[in-house]
């Protein structure tokens, strides 16, 4: 397995967590961001392999980082997620995600995304 470089953006702290413990124990390195802005200053920073986003973080949304993260971080792999029900995956698959998700987040689907 390649070790991964991902990024987390939620504001969550135990999902944040449980993802991150999920992604680390696989070997992969894994940035956490609280917020909209914070996640924008590490795709500023770096390039990610696969980015999760939260769809309704504070700062930016998750659909306004997809948008950024296409035109800064073109080959990552985008998984944009949410915990509500009405989500709008269409929108999602416009800007530039790979893949929409619903909470609660199955960790053989984090794995299977992360094998990919």
């Amino acid at each position: 397995m390649v070790k991964k470089k991902i990024l987390i953006a939620e504001d969550q702290q135990d999902t944040a967590e449980f993802l991150g413990r999920i992604l680390k124990r696989r070997g992969h390195e894994v940035n956490i961001a609280s917020d909209g802005l914070q996640a924008k200053d590490f795709i500023d920073s770096r390039q990610f392999d696969i980015l999760f986003l939260d769809c309704s973080i504070p700062g930016m949304t998750g659909f306004e980082l997809v948008k950024y993260a296409r035109e800064h971080n073109p080959a990552a792999r985008i998984i944009v997620f949410t915990g509500y029900n009405i989500i709008d995956e269409k929108l999602a698959e416009d800007l530039g995600a790979d893949e929409f998700l619903r909470k609660p987040i199955n960790p053989e689907e984090i794995e299977k995304i992360c094998d990919y």
